[in-house]
């Protein structure tokens, strides 16, 4: 991701599905790095998977970048978050730190990838309802972070990795020399062979 891509997140000015702010936040508490995890463990698991900038603040449902003081920005680190998230991840969330300035001002983005094979269930407790056994996501309804509401944002989910995989499947299919393309064609051949110009 470049510089002005970084710049159009912070500056988009609204939450969505895919991004939410936080404001001038320390990573040192239970309660913020709980609150961060779930959302974590909640993006990976919608496509494209997501992304949180911190240093922005909501007034009045205007969210306006203010940055963060220096203390709170240099104590987001990329190895203390990620080991953090993973110990209550299964499969492990690939997740991206970067710490930035923009016209004086610093913010974090934590960039959180969608899962890679299987969707990420929550495998222990702790704050900020973090339950063992959960599938956190981010509903359509509502721009927030919470326990699968429906079969709807289920199904997406299931979808998903189905798909991944079917793509998987067909990897190790081509890998192993199997033309798919042909193989459908000569089955058309056959087929229509079979037919006899019905």
């Amino acid at each position: 991701m470049n510089d002005q891509t970084f710049n159009d997140l912070i500056f988009h000015g609204r939450e969505e599905k895919n991004l939410e702010y936080k404001s001038d936040i320390k990573w040192d508490t239970a309660e913020i790095k709980a609150k961060l995890t779930k959302t974590i463990l909640s993006m990976c698991n919608i496509k494209d998977g997501g992304t949180i900038v911190i240093g922005v603040t909501e007034k009045d449902e205007v969210f306006k970048p203010t940055g963060l003081s220096k203390e709170n920005f240099n104590s987001f680190k990329q190895d203390d978050i990620s080991a953090f998230v993973n110990e209550y991840a299964d499969p492990y969330v690939e997740i991206f730190v970067k710490r930035i300035e923009i016209d004086s001002m610093k913010f974090v983005v934590i960039q959180i990838g969608e899962f890679s094979e299987l969707p990420v269930i929550c495998k222990k407790d702790g704050a900020e309802g973090l339950f063992r056994g959960n599938i956190y996501t981010r509903p359509k309804r509502k721009n927030e972070s919470v326990k699968v509401p429906s079969q709807v944002e289920m199904r997406e989910i299931i979808e998903m990795a189905v798909e991944k995989s079917q793509i998987k499947l067909l990897r190790r299919i081509k890998s192993s020399g199997y033309d798919i393309v042909s193989v459908d064609e000569k089955n058309k051949e056959l087929f229509d062979e079979q037919l006899g110009g019905l």
